[in-house]
């Protein structure tokens, strides 16, 4: 029997498409009244771009190989030196990159293609799949909850993918031709590579029975993010994506353009993320967070804006079915008090959406007091 396709479960207020106001051809239309909803109100030193202090390189998020990770150990025992990677990654960082995944490269460039020529599409046509009222699908944008909030420097494409039953089609555009044959490749690949990360996370924490961590690469969605040039690009004022932790258990991030913008909280500072060539961006979310009862980290995370060059990428988040549970791991709270609520698929998804993007927000709503 499919999985009943998730419905009423919050969306966002209208705000207007950042694109068509980055794109007209009048300069003078970005004034400062109108971008005075973009730009933060004063300058935090927590925020600013961290320096490497003199003589110390910049940090860079750790490399996983994942097919590494998945072989047989060799002699120098490489198997388990992959497993150890990524527990530190989890438990240290909260991200990491994937390379040696499996995923043809041919099946990233088109992915990339078809999400450059969505957002190329004249707004009325792409207008045509926005956000309807009360729903989060679609094109628009996202944790928009009152009209006294900073807004986000960038438009979003936002579908439900996995399992096949959460799909509306009708969102599924046409134009590209090849876009929905592409993101259906592109998605069942991800979750693919989602499933078997996960398998070696349940296995580092000692989870006898893995499938109570893979369960959180059941539902997927995908998130194709535009952020547009903007001549306020400061880090201390206009962002594209405010500074939050992802509220899912994993999430696979493909950058589309070369434009950096990536960032993670660490030490104080932000640390910017440098995608290699192929690989995917992945980072711990809150659900694995809660499953772990804390063990792995979900970590702050930003996207800034360029003020000469577009920005693309694309996040796909795992997640749980609806219809169960998330809450702590037996075996992960192990002789410790578990740290976190338990609570239904359906009403942590909700508490999400109705929530705007504020730093651990979510990880705080579900702490045990």
């Amino acid at each position: 029997m499919a999985d009943p396709k998730p419905r009423n479960l919050g969306g966002s207020l209208p705000v207007p498409n950042v694109q068509d106001l980055a794109g007209r051809p009048d300069e003078l239309t970005l004034t400062p009244t109108l971008l005075r909803r973009y730009v933060r109100p004063q300058p935090n030193t927590a925020d600013l771009r961290p320096d490497a202090p003199a003589g110390e390189e910049q940090e860079h998020v750790p490399i996983i190989d994942l097919g590494r990770l998945l072989g047989p150990d060799d002699l120098a025992g490489g198997r388990d030196e992959e497993a150890a990677r990524l527990r530190s990654a989890c438990e240290d960082w909260g991200f990491f990159q994937v390379v040696n995944h499996g995923i043809p490269e041919e099946t990233l460039e088109e992915m990339k293609r078809n999400v450059m020529g969505f957002f190329a599409l004249p707004l009325a046509e792409k207008a045509a799949f926005a956000q309807r009222p009360g729903e989060i699908e679609g094109y628009g944008q996202a944790f928009v909850v009152s009209e006294e909030q900073t807004l986000d420097w960038a438009d979003m494409f936002f579908l439900l993918t996995q399992p096949p039953s959460y799909r509306d089609l009708r969102l599924w555009p046409s134009n590209p031709s090849t876009f929905k044959n592409c993101l259906e490749n592109y998605s069942a690949e991800v979750q693919r590579v989602a499933g078997e990360l996960l398998g070696a996370m349940a296995e580092n924490l000692g989870v006898r029975d893995h499938s109570d961590m893979t369960r959180l690469a059941a539902s997927q969605s995908v998130r194709m993010n535009y952020y547009p040039p903007c001549p306020e690009a400061h880090v201390d004022s206009v962002l594209g994506l405010s500074p939050h932790s992802d509220a899912v258990g994993l999430t696979l991030l493909l950058q589309v353009s070369k434009v950096p913008g990536l960032q993670i909280r660490r030490k104080g500072g932000w640390v910017p993320v440098t995608p290699l060539p192929g690989a995917l961006v992945v980072n711990v979310g809150d659900v694995i967070e809660v499953f772990t009862n804390g063990k792995y980290r979900s970590v702050e995370h930003r996207a800034v804006v360029n003020a000469r060059h577009e920005r693309m990428s694309i996040a796909t988040f795992h997640s749980g079915k609806f219809g169960t549970m998330y809450g702590p791991l037996e075996e992960a709270v192990g002789d410790e008090e578990p740290r976190y609520r338990s609570i239904s698929v359906e009403e942590y998804v909700k508490l999400v959406v109705s929530s705007k993007l504020d730093g651990k927000n979510i990880m705080d709503a579900m702490k045990i007091d």
